[in-house]
């Protein structure tokens, strides 16, 4: 795995024409973002444009590294086990990319190599069809630090990329912490209220999936079958409107159901 402190201000990067349009049209249509959706469409219409990616996780994390937030935007459809690797708010690679950009300043540019460096990370690039990874991160702000992770950049990750990154990285921050606002959260789950009700049980069930539990082993721990957990599983995913078990833990450490600190103690 080679590991690139990108540092576009050492390195001057002029924009082409084209570049220049192409960013203006991506920031401004990032004004209008304010549902998941909403940036979802922005990912992969204006920002694609002029990053082109297959797959982007958007994290905030909390002063000690922990997750607040985590979405996943993909263009590519992904299994469930691929996208629990990458986007485990404990410890995925989305995550230990995020801690990597901490330790050696953003943005950084990561590819498969023949170098010794990330040997652990670079394994895990390779077994899971990852080619290379572009991090960003941005100052603590508003009582969190966002991180942007892109995965298999077309054409390979430079410093032009990571330049284009750094200019859209406020307007990044700012569209994924509207969708933290109210008005976003018209069709998210209501916890505590209405036929939405997010119950002890299930909760429990979700803190058991946190630590890694099988259905198997969660069934022994509440003595119920492993069918009536992956019943439990199925109403949760539809209650937090997600589609895998990373994405539900993500959810309930967000809506502050779960302890962000928790999956990394199991």
């Amino acid at each position: 795995m080679n590991l690139l402190l990108a540092s576009p201000e050492k390195n001057l990067v002029m924009l082409s024409e084209r570049e220049r349009e192409y960013l203006v049209r991506a920031i401004e249509s990032g004004l209008y973002v304010r549902k998941r959706h909403q940036f979802f469409l922005w990912a992969q219409g204006q920002l694609h444009g002029i990053l082109p990616h297959e797959l982007l996780i958007c994290l905030r994390l909390d002063d000690d590294g922990h997750v607040l937030q985590m979405e996943c935007f993909n263009s590519c459809l992904l299994d469930e086990e691929r996208q629990e690797v990458i986007c485990h708010p404990a410890n995925g690679i989305a995550v230990r990319l995020a801690r990597l950009c901490g330790e050696h300043g953003s943005p950084l540019i990561l590819a498969c190599g023949d170098e010794p460096q990330q040997l652990e990370l670079g394994a895990d690039f390779r077994r899971w069809g990852l080619r290379n990874a572009m991090v960003c991160a941005s100052d603590y702000l508003f009582g969190s630090i966002c991180v942007f992770v892109l995965f298999d950049l077309k054409e390979g990750p430079t410093q032009r990329h990571a330049y284009l990154l750094e200019l859209m990285l406020p307007h990044l921050q700012i569209a994924l912490l509207r969708l933290l606002t109210p008005s976003s959260s018209v069709n998210e789950p209501r916890i505590g209220t209405g036929n939405r009700l997010i119950t002890a049980r299930e909760v429990e069930i979700l803190r058991l999936v946190q630590q890694g539990k099988s259905n198997q082993d969660i069934g022994s721990a509440l003595g119920i079958s492993p069918l009536t957990v992956k019943n439990h599983v199925q109403r949760i995913y539809r209650k937090l409107n997600v589609q895998n078990r990373a994405h539900a833990v993500s959810r309930g450490i967000s809506l502050r159901l779960l302890d962000s600190a928790a999956g990394l103690n199991a």
